[in-house]
């Protein structure tokens, strides 16, 4: 049975800005209790306040937290155990992207991209899924590079596949005690992380993104609780993303080559 947001509490990172304080207003909008998790301290007091004003009588409470640090989010899992016996779910929507051409990304970036879109979900999950109760939801926000591969997200590609293997064990491992597990796979959204990132796209992504609708956070949200709430395990947020996830499951080949099309073509009008 499909998961049906309540008034229960849902923990949810990434919380501060973009898509997930976007899910956060949502959630509070239909009288959930919530658990925001970010690294920025201030930017999570502004989302508590909005949350707040959403919901005036429900407990919206703050940890500021690196998920790239696993002992950070041990710690962090273990301050919230103690503060509530149950959760209604857990929302992993923390992320990092740093577009480039592979030969020119340093070998850290890689490692802080597999911590920060990886591990710290895997981590925030492993702490927390005990308390999740029947009926439950936990969900993992990749994207559309999770999967098919696009030039230039070297780096953030391996995690955000990675998060889905992850999401397809945790369902049939779930499965027995009534949990729903999600995967959201946003497209190019308009966001604080999306603004860094075209700054170091290189032509060739930058021509891809230019071919593709660019969606708002709050559009994102809506077909996030809309998805869950029918019980879909891949939520993919508009028509294109869409066609994009059958098609490349039905013939990559022909995903590769127009994709190819398009950077060639960016290629050539370059030189």
């Amino acid at each position: 049975m499909a998961h049906q947001f309540t008034t229960g509490t849902y923990v949810i990172s990434g919380a501060s800005r973009g898509i997930g304080r976007a899910i956060a207003l949502r959630l509070a909008q239909r009288g959930a209790n919530l658990v925001l998790i970010a690294r920025d301290k201030k930017a999570l007091a502004l989302a508590q306040a909005e949350c707040k004003k959403e919901n005036p009588s429900g407990r919206i409470e703050i940890f500021s937290c690196d998920l790239s640090d696993r002992k950070a989010v041990e710690a962090t899992c273990a301050a919230i155990r103690k503060k509530y016996p149950v959760l209604a779910g857990i929302i992993n929507n923390a992320g990092y992207a740093r577009p480039g051409y592979f030969h020119e990304l340093p070998a850290e970036e890689f490692d802080r991209a597999v911590k920060t879109d990886y591990l710290g979900a895997v981590h925030l999950t492993r702490g927390l899924y005990a308390l999740v109760q029947k009926g439950g939801l936990i969900t993992f926000t990749s994207s559309v590079v999770g999967y098919m591969g696009v030039f230039g997200y070297s780096s953030y590609a391996g995690p955000k596949f990675a998060l889905v293997g992850f999401a397809e064990t945790l369902r049939q491992e779930l499965d027995e005690r009534g949990i729903q597990v999600s995967v959201l796979c946003p497209p190019d959204t308009e966001t604080p992380g999306y603004r860094e990132e075209n700054k170091t796209k290189p032509m060739e992504t930058q021509a891809l993104s230019e071919s593709a609708k660019l969606m708002t956070a709050e559009a994102v949200a809506a077909r996030f609780i809309k998805g869950v709430e029918k019980g879909k395990f891949m939520i993919t947020c508009n028509f294109e993303s869409a066609m994009l996830y059958r098609l490349h499951g039905i013939a990559p080949s022909l995903v590769f080559r127009i994709m190819m099309g398009m950077i060639r073509k960016a290629q050539k009008k370059s030189k």
